[in-house]
């Protein structure tokens, strides 16, 4: 299965990406970076619909993904998507996640460059710290810019995944995942 199959692109945001690297399964969450060689896809993904640049990294080839550091992506994860869901649900920011997202950034503070006409963040630190320190700057970034504001859960009920939508026009995470699924299931209850 190719990388683009496996992982489905539904913002072009890195923290809520790794959000959605969590998905249900005929009743069971199942974890799409159980593996290193999920990681690694993961991150070529993200590479490949430029979420991240190589240019972000001091290394351009990441260490080899230990089960702590894959430990460390999950921990981030879990704190990301309690924080988003609370958010999503309309809850007011905790600070202690504001916090605890900061904490990542000082493992791996930034300098910056511009790159086509943009200010691209550059953490200092070994890999695994910059990727967590990217991500949790990615949410920090979001929240300061007002853009968690247009953050949804899908509206399937078994779905884990959440998505921006500033339209309010949205259901669905993606029409071709559950909105189909849900159309086709509504039209069958129907007939």
């Amino acid at each position: 299965m190719a990388v683009q199959d496996k992982f489905q692109f539904i913002s072009d945001s890195l923290s809520l990406n790794l959000v959605n690297t969590e998905e249900n399964r005929r009743g069971k969450r199942h974890d799409l970076l159980e593996t290193d060689q999920q990681m690694y896809s993961w991150l070529e993904h993200m590479f490949s619909v430029q979420v991240i640049h190589a240019d972000q990294f001091s290394q351009n080839n990441p260490d080899p993904f230990t089960q702590e550091s894959m430990s460390d992506l999950k921990e981030l994860r879990s704190l990301l998507r309690k924080g988003f869901e609370n958010i999503a649900d309309g809850q007011q920011v905790d600070e202690h996640w504001i916090h605890s997202l900061e904490k990542y950034i000082h493992n791996a503070p930034f300098t910056f460059a511009i790159k086509e006409n943009k200010l691209l963040p550059i953490p200092c630190g070994p890999y695994i710290n910059a990727l967590l320190s990217l991500i949790a700057y990615d949410a920090l970034d979001l929240l300061t810019h007002g853009k968690l504001t247009a953050l949804h859960r899908c509206s399937n009920p078994k779905c884990l995944w959440m998505f921006m939508d500033v339209t309010g026009k949205r259901k669905w995470c993606s029409m071709k995942i559950c909105g189909n699924r849900m159309k086709a299931a509504r039209h069958k209850d129907r007939s």
